[in-house]
């Protein structure tokens, strides 16, 4: 008989969310980095997102494809393997800085960053407090993600682009000691699954649709708030400072859902998400000043933030395997990684960031009525269930 494992224990639960925070050790910091292509290689912002894209595809692809093998491969070893891959990518990166290679060095980071960020999330997504726990993971990755935006302007002068790319390869070998303590399948699971959903097809794809149109504009708006900064305020310090002010505040949002998730339910903390992120992005539409700026970043990273835990388990509740959480993860990395490509394909050579915001207004509006519709019926089919089974 299969051993079985406690998925709500403090070092599983940990592991996750440790191993969650690796997996986007690059991303977190995206705008820095972005920055530090345009800086430091000299390239353009376009040229920049595109080797920002480079580095999502990696994620993305790797997230579906780990969202189908984990059922069939141990987690250890895709762990292992993914781990090993992100840490070469990144010393890759380190010595292929001025190369033509340097694309597919960050495209194969992103490779096994997409494996660790899919693992992850499939094990924080089948504890019993999934919002709780996730939340917690973003405190993590917050608290690494502000203090790494503020100190990169230094970090670029002191030991420039490669020096980073070291630093995240040793951070993700070293966490090779977690493996001991991850699962090596969802057969492992403790507590009973209980009896599946039935939830069709056809609303899985439309709450999967809601997810990816989320992450189009988170990616589009995280890859692009230090540039559009720099078109308000060309010192880059003062944008640093503005986005470390609002990584703290989104420690703030990300805080809320591990205290108080039980009461909050799943719509409204969904709808102040997206209607509230919205209007954020519209804030920087006429090119406002620095402190305009601070407040609209600021409202973006707490509403975001604030919301992922809960569309991310709404979305993974629509099954009880850790299949859509996992699928979910897979769409919410393509989104990623595909904002910064739609971003270069509109920025051009220009630079035109007003059609750049106008795009992310939109795709957020249009995610809540893909995410609202299927939580909706998948609700309504729930408490049918419940009305069936109590008769």
């Amino acid at each position: 008989m299969q051993q079985k494992v406690d998925f709500n224990a403090p070092s599983v639960v940990f592991s996750g969310i440790l191993l969650g925070t690796i997996g986007v050790l690059s991303f977190i910091v995206q705008p820095g980095l972005v920055q530090g292509f345009v800086g430091q290689l000299q390239l353009s912002e376009a040229a920049a997102n595109e080797l920002a894209f480079d580095e999502m595809l990696g994620v993305a692809i790797a997230t579906f494809i780990t969202s189908f093998a984990k059922s069939r491969v141990s987690w250890r070893l895709i762990l292992a393997l993914a781990l090993s891959l992100s840490a070469f990518g990144n010393l890759a990166s380190a010595l292929l800085l001025q190369s033509e290679f340097l694309p597919m060095a960050r495209f194969v980071t992103g490779i096994g960053e997409g494996a660790i960020i899919s693992l992850s999330f499939t094990i924080v997504g089948l504890t019993s407090r999934t919002e709780r726990n996730l939340a917690a993971y973003l405190v993590l990755l917050l608290t690494y993600g502000a203090f790494g935006l503020y100190l990169m302007p230094n970090a670029f002068a002191m030991i420039g682009l490669q020096g980073i790319f070291i630093i995240w390869a040793i951070l993700t070998l070293c966490s090779l000691y977690t493996l001991k303590l991850i699962p090596r399948s969802s057969d492992e699971r403790e507590i009973p699954i209980e009896q599946e959903l039935d939830v069709n097809a056809s609303l899985k794809v439309i709450a999967l649709s809601g997810v990816l149109l989320f992450n189009l504009a988170v990616g589009i708006t995280w890859a692009n708030l230090f540039l559009i900064g720099i078109e308000i305020n060309a010192d880059e310090q003062a944008i640093a400072n503005a986005l470390l002010i609002s990584q703290f505040v989104a420690i703030l949002g990300a805080l809320i859902p591990v205290f108080f998730e039980k009461r909050l339910g799943l719509f409204k903390p969904i709808m102040k998400t997206i209607l509230g992120s919205a209007i954020a992005i519209a804030l920087l539409l006429d090119k406002p000043g620095y402190l305009t700026f601070m407040i609209s970043v600021c409202i973006f990273n707490f509403l975001w933030n604030y919301g992922l835990p809960f569309i991310l388990s709404g979305v993974g509740s629509l099954d009880n395997k850790g299949s859509m959480i996992s699928l979910a993860i897979a769409l919410q990395m393509t989104g990623l990684g595909f904002g910064p490509f739609l971003a270069a394909l509109v920025l051009g050579n220009d630079g035109s960031y007003f059609e750049i915001e106008v795009m992310i207004i939109v795709l957020f509006l249009l995610s809540a009525l893909p995410l609202f519709y299927a939580l909706l019926q998948s609700k309504k089919l729930s408490e049918d269930n419940n009305l069936v089974s109590e008769n």
